[in-house]
């Protein structure tokens, strides 16, 4: 099992490739060719597991996948959770699978500010996030990463000074948990 991280991935070569300069593990395969973990970032984690009660052992901190949780379950997730939203989207334990980028997009899209706190979500807001949430990552998926769209908040926050796609604000950017957090005070107001 391999936690990829933001910037992970896996690339299959020939035995005469050379080594990149961010390849941080090299799998040879029976065949011969090499599997390579890749990542211009640390390795998050690399895990094995024998049999699937290794499997369940190694998840067992982790919160329901994010693609495939169902709506109460998100819901109860949620709002037993304390803090921020964003905090709580990108807590592995909480939802698994949605990192600071798709979160980011997922706020966005939802009009919800990144700050506000869980328990203050109403239940159209949880919906509303909900289902952005899946939209956004099957787009995601599709496009095999969290695309820079034009018309995808991801899109504009690495600009000198990005601008929101939906409405022309300019975006904000601050810190939450440590991760940069860009967002439209406009189409994600304050909500208290």
């Amino acid at each position: 099992m391999i936690h990829f991280g933001m910037t992970g991935m896996l690339v299959c070569g020939d035995p005469d490739d050379p080594p990149a300069t961010h390849d941080r593990v090299l799998f040879t395969l029976e065949d011969g060719r090499r599997l390579t973990y890749r990542d211009q970032r640390k390795l998050q984690g690399l895990w094995l597991a024998e049999e699937d009660g290794d499997v369940a052992r190694l998840l067992r901190n982790q919160g329901p996948d994010a693609l495939s949780v169902g709506r109460d379950e998100f819901e109860t997730a949620l709002t037993v959770r304390r803090g921020r939203i964003k905090t709580a989207l990108t807590d592995q334990s909480v939802v698994a699978g949605l990192g600071n980028l798709l979160a980011d997009e997922i706020l966005w899209r939802a009009r919800l500010r990144p700050d506000r706190q869980t328990h203050e979500l109403t239940e159209n807001d949880r919906a509303r996030l909900y289902t952005d949430m899946r939209r956004t990552l099957h787009s995601a998926i599709k496009a095999g990463c969290v695309p820079s769209r034009d018309s995808w908040l991801t899109g504009h926050r690495d600009e000198a000074v990005p601008i929101c796609p939906r409405c022309g604000t300019h975006l904000r950017r601050s810190r939450i948990a440590g991760r940069g957090t860009v967002w439209c005070p406009h189409c994600q107001p304050d909500g208290s």
